[in-house]
Formats: structure tokens, C-alpha cells, sequence
């Protein structure tokens, strides 16, 4: 081989080696930079406080899922829905159905519980102001006050339902057709048998679905029996029992039709 061939060759392994060297160091560089966004990705990822772990205790939700919520919330939904719930705003960003299904049955359990201790508050604050106020309006607010005083001219017939907490299932079909006859110039009161608990009572609300404002409003009454059975002459033993009164001539009736 002469001369000349042997620099060609030399520069041919001279520009494979440069090539091959450069191309080992670009793959070892990305490799590198992965592994250094890899390491950023997780420093710089959510991470939970005690606070956020409580939190997630208190809505059922995993601590993975407080992560998601957190995100999720730092984006585009925290902007159109500031102040969103976890469930909810996990629920409505989620796009895999199981997980979708599991944030839909958790609203429902916790928005459960939220109504029955908001009716368990509502049978107990009814209570102290039939104790403390007696006859007395809660609220001393003229307008609100002739607003009540008309609805309660309005109101010609009370349905008084005496019923046991305990009698959910069994009493709910009955429960229904008597709330949806009452009629608009009519009060439900509901009585419940000695024993029972505010937050018993509560339960036995949220499972009937009424909704709180309605207690609020005392459309519908959610009462400790406290001698009212006795004044009616209901047997407490026999339960579900109504009776409806006509506010006018104050004759009551046994059944409901």
C-alpha cells in the first residue's frame, strides 16, 4: 500500500472513532439529562404535608389522589373552578371510568354524611329554640317575620308522621307517597319514637332524601315525640302511624288519603 493510501485510511478511522466517540457522548449526555429531569420530575413533584394527608384522610381520598387533585387544581380548573371540592374536581377531570365511578360513589358518601349532620344540627337547634324561645320567633327581622306569618295563614292542614329512625327500607315507599300528597297548603311534622338521636334522625332524613333547606325552611319538621303521641292518642308501639289535622276546625283524622 503507498503513502497516500495509508493517510486516506488513517483519516477514515481517524472520522470513524471522532464520529463514533461523539455520537457515545450525545447518548451518554441524554442519558445524563433523562436521569437529571428524572431526579428534577420527582424533587419537584407534589409533595404532601401532614395537613394535605389529613385532608385526604377526611374525604376518603388515597394520597395518591390528593397529589392528582392538588395538580389539577394548579391548572386550567383551579382558574374556571376556584374553591372545587376534591371529589368533584377529580371526578369531572377524570378520563378512565372505573376511577370515575369510584370519585362519583365517594360524593355520594360524603355528601351523605354532610346532610345527615346538617339535619342531626337542624333537629337539635329546632329543639333549643322550642326551649328557649318558646313561642318566639327565632329570627327578629320584620320582613322575614310577615313572610313566616303568611305561610303559616296559608298552611290549612298538618300531617303529622310518627315514625321509628330505625325504619328505613320498610318505611320509605310510605314516606314518599305521603310527602308527595301533602300539597302546598299543607305542613309535614315528623315524630320520632322515644330513643331516638339527632344524628339518628338525620340518617333517617338523608336516606328519605329531604333535602336541609326544607328543614330550614320547616316545610318539613323533624321532631323528638316529647308527648306530641300522647295528645294525638297514637299508639308509639304500632309504628308508622299519621295523622292529619285541619288547622281551622281542628278535627284529625287517623289516615291519610
Amino acid at each position: 500500500m503507498n503513502k497516500l493510501a495509508y493517510i486516506v485510511l488513517g483519516l477514515a478511522v481517524s472520522t470513524y472513532v471522532y464520529a463514533n466517540n461523539q455520537t457515545t457522548q450525545g447518548n451518554n449526555s441524554a442519558t445524563v439529562i433523562s436521569d437529571m429531569k428524572s431526579t428534577l420530575d420527582k424533587e419537584t413533584a407534589v409533595t404532601l404535608t401532614e395537613k394535605d394527608k389529613n385532608l385526604a384522610k377526611q374525604w376518603m381520598l388515597l394520597e395518591t389522589d390528593w397529589v392528582k387533585y392538588k395538580e389539577i387544581m394548579s391548572g386550567p380548573r383551579g382558574i374556571w373552578s376556584p374553591g372545587l371540592d376534591p371529589i368533584t374536581a377529580l371526578g369531572v377531570s377524570e378520563t378512565d371510568p372505573q376511577e370515575r365511578k369510584r370519585y362519583a360513589e365517594l360524593w355520594i358518601k360524603i355528601e351523605s354524611r354532610r346532610a345527615e349532620l346538617e339535619m342531626a344540627f337542624e333537629v337539635e337547634r329546632q329543639r333549643a329554640a322550642s326551649r328557649v324561645l318558646g313561642d318566639q320567633l327565632a329570627v327578629n327581622n320584620s320582613s322575614w317575620i310577615r313572610q313566616w306569618e303568611q305561610k303559616q295563614v296559608e298552611v290549612n292542614k298538618q300531617v303529622v308522621l310518627f315514625v321509628d329512625s330505625n325504619c328505613k327500607e320498610d318505611c320509605k315507599t310510605m314516606f314518599e307517597e305521603l310527602h308527595a300528597s301533602v300539597g302546598d297548603n299543607a305542613r309535614l311534622d315528623i315524630y320520632f319514637k322515644q330513643g331516638a338521636t339527632s344524628e339518628g334522625i338525620g340518617q333517617w332524613a338523608s336516606f328519605m332524601k329531604i333535602p336541609p333547606e326544607v328543614v330550614r325552611s320547616r316545610e318539613v319538621t323533624l321532631n323528638f315525640d316529647e308527648g306530641r303521641s300522647a295528645e294525638l292518642e297514637v299508639d308509639m308501639a304500632a309504628l308508622p302511624q299519621v295523622r292529619v289535622i285541619d288547622v281551622k276546625s281542628g278535627a284529625i283524622k287517623a289516615t291519610y288519603k
